[in-house]
């Protein structure tokens, strides 16, 4: 019976810590499945604009640096807070997915479910993941 109620309490811990699923599907963001925000894609593609859902408050855009080149290689993909007059660029990011970055700045707190952006967590994103910031390309 002790193994049993390890074993339960194991498995109902460790589905808490699974990260986030993200799903992009007709204008709308569905985290775990639930409707969340709503976002419009422009630019072929090449950007994405998140909004609190059902509304049209921005809570952040991502868009594709292309570097005006061809090649891929140098490519970036920036995330903008307009409100808060934050960008943050990364070259790690240009292959990874819409949902990738939305579900990273859920798991870092940047932004919650409600729409809400918590100012801190902003500035240590930026710090762990711009690559502009000296302090940042320094420590690597």
């Amino acid at each position: 019976m002790k193994y049993l109620i390890c074993f339960a309490t194991f498995v109902l811990s460790a589905s808490n810590l699974t990260a986030q699923t993200v799903k992009l599907k007709k204008e709308i963001v569905f985290v775990n499945d639930a409707p969340t925000f709503s976002f419009s894609k422009k630019g072929m593609g090449n950007e994405l604009y998140v909004y609190k859902l059902n509304t049209q408050e921005e809570l952040v855009s991502m868009v594709v640096d292309n570097n005006k080149t061809e090649s891929k290689v140098d490519d970036s993909k920036e995330i903008i807070f307009t409100k808060q007059k934050t960008t943050i660029a990364s070259k790690n990011f240009r292959s990874r997915g819409y949902e990738f970055l939305i579900a990273l700045l859920i798991e870092e707190k940047v932004i919650d479910l409600k729409g809400e952006i918590n100012a801190d967590n902003l500035i240590r994103f930026k710090a762990k993941y711009d690559e502009r910031n000296i302090n940042h390309t320094m420590m690597r």
